[in-house]
C-alpha cells in the first residue's frame, strides 16, 4: 500500500486497481458506481488535478440513487482498489478535504458498492 496524497501516479495505481474490479464479460454502464468513477479518475490522473468541473454537484446522491448490482464487480480487487483510494484520501490534509475531491467522490462511490448506500467517508463525517 502507497503512503502518498494525491498525485498523477497514485491516481493511476487506484485506477488501475478499480479497472481490475470489472466483472470479467460484464458491459460498462453510465449507471454504474465503478464506472462513473473511473472516469473521474482516469481525468485525474491524466491531468494532475484532484478538482474537475466535470463533477456534477449532485454526484453523491446520483451514486446512492444507482442501484448496486453486485454481479459487476470483483469484490476481493474492489476492496483493494477502495484501500488504494482510501490511502491516497488519508494521506491528504484534512483542512484540505472537499467532498467534491476527486479522490472523496470516487472513495464514496467504492464504499457505497462495497458498504452500502448509507456510506460516508471519514472526512465527510468529520464536516459534517
Amino acid at each position: 500500500m502507497s503512503n502518498q496524497g494525491f498525485s498523477k501516479l497514485s491516481a493511476y495505481k487506484a485506477f488501475t486497481k478499480m479497472d481490475k474490479s470489472c466483472a470479467d464479460g460484464c458491459k460498462c454502464s453510465v449507471l454504474c458506481q465503478l464506472f462513473m468513477a473511473k472516469e473521474f479518475l482516469s481525468l485525474s490522473a491524466q491531468t494532475g488535478e484532484k478538482f474537475s468541473d466535470k463533477i456534477p454537484e449532485d454526484i453523491l446522491d446520483m451514486f446512492r440513487s444507482v442501484p448496486v448490482i453486485p454481479e459487476r464487480y470483483k469484490n476481493i480487487d474492489l476492496q483493494e482498489a477502495f484501500i488504494e483510494v482510501q490511502s491516497i484520501c488519508d494521506n491528504c490534509a484534512t483542512d484540505e478535504h472537499d467532498a467534491f475531491c476527486t479522490v472523496n467522490v470516487v472513495l464514496t462511490a467504492l464504499g457505497i458498492i462495497l458498504e452500502g448506500k448509507d456510506y460516508i467517508t471519514e472526512k465527510d463525517k468529520k464536516m459534517q
